[in-house]
């Protein structure tokens, strides 16, 4: 008698696969809901923020990602000081480099550069990428709830990340955007209130 074996079926390891990634991506959009009501509800105490040692920090956390990505990020410091929540700060600023990470065409090298310029009682902090663009229709949508331009598979995501953006950005006072061109590049921007120095 020959041993008996096992042989995984294909169909239901496709099966068992895509429940696993519809567990995840689940999981995902409950936790990015509660953090978008948390912002609307939770009070933000600001203070001055130094954006430079803020992007080390958030580009600490994602260097696993940047690393696996082989993701090229040009930082022009200095970067200036804002107005802002720490917490929150974080958060947006991952969401932006995460996205702009994310977003670029199959094989290209994701290159990020970012920067700060002042514009009157506001700072505005840019993060400029390579990656696939949006048009000029989609660009104001893209901040609100449940909003994607792609499919689940090609770019995975909870379609809530900008939304966080704008709400947390908002909350501290100031505003956010993007000016884009298709198959080129995004540049995605925050404006923050400036450090007012009270003893000149």
């Amino acid at each position: 008698m020959h041993p008996l074996t096992f042989t995984p079926y294909p169909l239901l390891q496709n099966y068992l696969q895509r429940i696993v990634a519809s567990t995840q991506q689940a999981d995902k959009l409950v936790q990015d809901l509660l953090e978008y009501s948390r912002l609307s509800r939770t009070e933000l105490p600001l203070q001055a923020i130094n954006l430079s040692l803020l992007m080390i920090q958030v580009l600490r956390q994602l260097e696993l990602e940047i690393t696996q990505r082989q993701a090229r990020m040009q930082v022009e410091e200095p970067l200036s000081e804002v107005t802002g929540n720490p917490t929150i700060l974080i958060q947006v600023v991952t969401n932006l480099l995460t996205n702009a990470i994310k977003f670029v065409a199959p094989g290209v090298q994701p290159q990020l550069r970012i920067w700060t310029e002042k514009r009157n009682q506001l700072v505005r902090l840019w993060v400029q990428d390579n990656g696939i663009g949006i048009k000029e229709t989609h660009q104001k949508r893209i901040f609100n709830v449940f909003e994607r331009l792609h499919s689940y598979e090609v770019y995975p995501g909870s379609g809530i990340g900008l939304a966080i953006v704008r709400k947390g950005v908002e909350r501290m006072g100031g505003q956010v955007g993007v000016e884009s061109q298709p198959g080129q590049r995004s540049r995605f921007w925050i404006d923050l209130p400036i450090v007012i120095d009270v003893n000149p």
